[in-house]
């Protein structure tokens, strides 16, 4: 009868992930104490070597329990879909598929493991900057060294990459004002930075519009490629932000 049961278990695993090789390693470990059973992802991977600490892997693992419905240690494509919109992943649906086939042996379904999971974390933090190269970053636009720089010129920078929108951009800064009011932290024109006149700009300027809705994490649209320092600062009144602060807001 178990061996039925299990053949069964095979059977429906081959049809549900298809795209994974017949013959895989199980992905978790079951066992039974006083009628209730325990499930155990089984790790493969080597967490030192995907720079995953002890803590930051037991909320991997939880938040990966809450979409592996079945306890089989394997997210469909439409778990996985949900997983990465709770991590602040928005991709349109080729975008999960190229971002799953990067680590996934599944290159048809697009089903991730737990291990595969895991490898799929240590690879976007790997891509993005460190809190010490976002403060780098921004102070290189601060001149008169207040610790301070415009939210225009935040705007600028974000809106340099494909990646992020205009409503990304938008809910970002919102945060961060809405902490900065918590915490008492100032946003007007700090105290040696003079008041000039706005310039005018440029025929056709912010006439583009961005459509890229991914967003693979706060701090990753402000890292890679693009040549910023040619970016102006806007001379109007506006509000100011702290960026050691914000810097920090993004690494969470």
């Amino acid at each position: 009868m178990a061996r039925e049961l299990a053949k069964s278990s095979s059977n429906l695993n081959d049809i549900v992930y298809s795209g994974r090789p017949r013959n895989e390693e199980p992905h978790v470990k079951k066992t039974t104490k006083k009628k209730s059973e325990k499930i155990e992802y089984i790790v493969r991977v080597d967490l030192d070597e995907l720079k995953i600490d002890d803590e930051e892997f037991d909320d991997l693992q939880s938040l990966y329990q809450l979409f592996d419905l079945d306890k089989d240690g394997i997210l469909n494509f439409k778990e996985y879909e949900k997983l990465l919109r709770c991590l602040g992943y928005r991709l349109g649906e080729e975008q999960a598929r190229l971002l799953a086939t990067s680590v996934s042996v599944d290159k048809s379904h697009y089903s991730v493991s737990f291990n595969e999971f895991l490898k799929l974390i240590s690879m976007q933090q790997a891509s993005e900057p460190d809190e010490e190269t976002l403060v780098e970053m921004f102070a290189s636009f601060d001149k008169e060294d207040v610790g301070m720089i415009p939210e225009t010129l935040i705007k600028q920078l974000m809106g340099s990459k494909d990646d992020i929108n205009e409503e990304d951009i938008h809910e970002m800064l919102e945060e961060y004002f809405r902490l900065a009011q918590i915490k008492g932290i100032k946003t007007g024109r700090p105290d040696g930075i003079p008041q000039k006149a706005p310039e005018t700009p440029p025929p056709g300027a912010g006439s583009k519009t961005r459509r890229s809705s991914k967003a693979p994490s706060r701090k990753s649209v402000l890292s890679g490629g693009e040549d910023t320092s040619q970016l102006s600062i806007s001379k109007g009144e506006e509000r100011w932000i702290d960026y050691r602060e914000f810097a920090a807001m993004l690494q969470q």
